[in-house]
């Protein structure tokens, strides 16, 4: 168990996540320990392994998951991703003037997104991740 978890979370860049993992976890009744949610998640999902140096990370607030790994323990929690990721009760800091311009392609690219399933979305986000990380790796030369 991680001493003043609690604490270190509200001091953390993705307290959230932490918060809703640590809450989702206790409700699974599962111990607040890397090394016990490792060896728990091991046990239910053989393919993928988690390190309790990764959970310890996760459980203070220090990073996320990458996406397929997201997918994977919001489902071994029973979750929706996007609970672990979101404050449903956060106000909206954005302002009211904020506004984007699609043209008709993008339009239709949102519109294939959105009608895809959650892995489809999750090989897209891949996709773009990795053009990403090439974009930024060409960048630096």
């Amino acid at each position: 168990m991680i001493k003043n978890l609690v604490e270190l979370q509200k001091k953390s860049k993705n307290f959230y996540f932490a918060s809703r993992l640590t809450a989702a976890l206790i409700r699974k009744n599962i111990e607040l320990s890397p090394a016990v949610v490792s060896i728990a998640f091991n046990k239910h999902y053989k393919v993928k392994t988690l390190k309790p140096h990764t959970v310890r990370k996760w459980l203070l607030g220090l990073s996320l998951p990458r996406t397929e790994m997201l997918l994977l323990i919001s489902e071994w929690l029973s979750l929706q991703p996007q609970d672990l990721l979101s404050d449903k009760n956060a106000p909206n800091d954005l302002p009211n003037n904020v506004s984007f311009e699609f043209d008709f392609t993008d339009q239709e690219v949102i519109s294939r997104y959105l009608s895809m399933t959650l892995k489809q979305k999750v090989t897209v986000r891949l996709v773009i991740d990795a053009i990403a990380e090439q974009q930024r790796g060409t960048s630096v030369m």
